[in-house]
């Protein structure tokens, strides 16, 4: 056979052999380097959350026993937990847990007048963030409604946010706390379906639990309440355990002079 009768087939191997040679490339060498690449990055992403989780426990930890013992906690100990949270959310910026608890740091500031009102603005920043990234978190809404009605006296908006968190967590006691307290603080500004939704809490946390039921009574007796409230449970009288509704007389409805009588028989 004649060298021209097998040029044409030698011809036709060429492009094979360049396919080859580029796939050979690919694996080799390109994927290899594109898995490197993104491993690099994967390992970044978990180093900078792992950082992140380990600056919010520390920033945690202080809010924590802030909440537990304010009176233990200076200044200093506030603004460790705020350069610790405000670490932990620059290595992970969308983390809704990271975001509501700087927004509360910033409200222990305000609460202990190291910072304004105004000072603290970004909160509603922060907490519609954290409610964009976790929507049917029903404590986002509560706590958001606490900044609103308590720390900026927008009470209108405030019930608009506890309404939320009322339906994303009927059963949730950090709602019925903020629901009542924030009712209780502005009481004389509340029209009727505010009251009648309050005295539906009401109800709830004194069935939900002791610690609940103690709460209540706190509220009332700090915004001299407890005639109000009296008069709403004495209407649900029936509904509640005997021992409930000895308890509710006695914290609610007695004058103070007449308490020391019953409370011997009680506890």
């Amino acid at each position: 056979m004649s060298a021209k009768a097998i040029l044409p087939s030698a011809q036709l191997q060429r492009p094979s052999t360049s396919k080859q040679a580029k796939y050979l490339i690919w694996t080799h060498k390109v994927l290899p380097a594109l898995i490197l690449v993104a491993c690099c990055l994967l390992a970044v992403s978990v180093a900078d959350k792992g950082l992140a989780n380990a600056y919010y426990f520390k920033a945690n930890h202080y809010l924590e026993l802030w909440q537990l013992k304010p009176q233990t906690l200076d200044i200093n100990s506030w603004q460790q937990a705020e350069d610790a949270i405000k670490t932990a959310v620059k290595y992970h910026p969308n983390h809704p847990h990271y975001l509501l608890t700087q927004a509360k740091i910033n409200e222990w500031a305000w609460y202990n007048g190291f910072k304004t009102a105004d000072q603290i603005a970004i909160n509603d920043q922060l907490y519609q963030q954290a409610i964009s990234l976790r929507p049917s978190w029903p404590n986002a809404y509560a706590d958001y409604a606490y900044y609103l009605g308590i720390v900026n006296f927008r009470v209108s908006e405030a019930f608009t946010e506890l309404e939320k968190a009322m339906k994303q967590g009927p059963y949730t006691v950090e709602v019925f706390q903020r629901v009542l307290l924030i009712s209780a603080t502005h009481w004389s500004l509340l029209n009727g379906k505010q009251k009648a939704d309050s005295f539906r809490v009401l109800e709830l946390m004194i069935r939900n639990s002791h610690t609940s039921y103690k709460q209540a009574v706190q509220l009332a007796k700090q915004h001299k309440l407890e005639r109000t409230f009296c008069i709403y449970l004495r209407i649900k009288k029936s509904s509640f355990q005997q021992s409930i509704g000895q308890r509710i007389e006695r914290d609610f409805c007695l004058q103070p002079s007449e308490k020391a009588l019953t409370t011997a028989n009680l506890n």
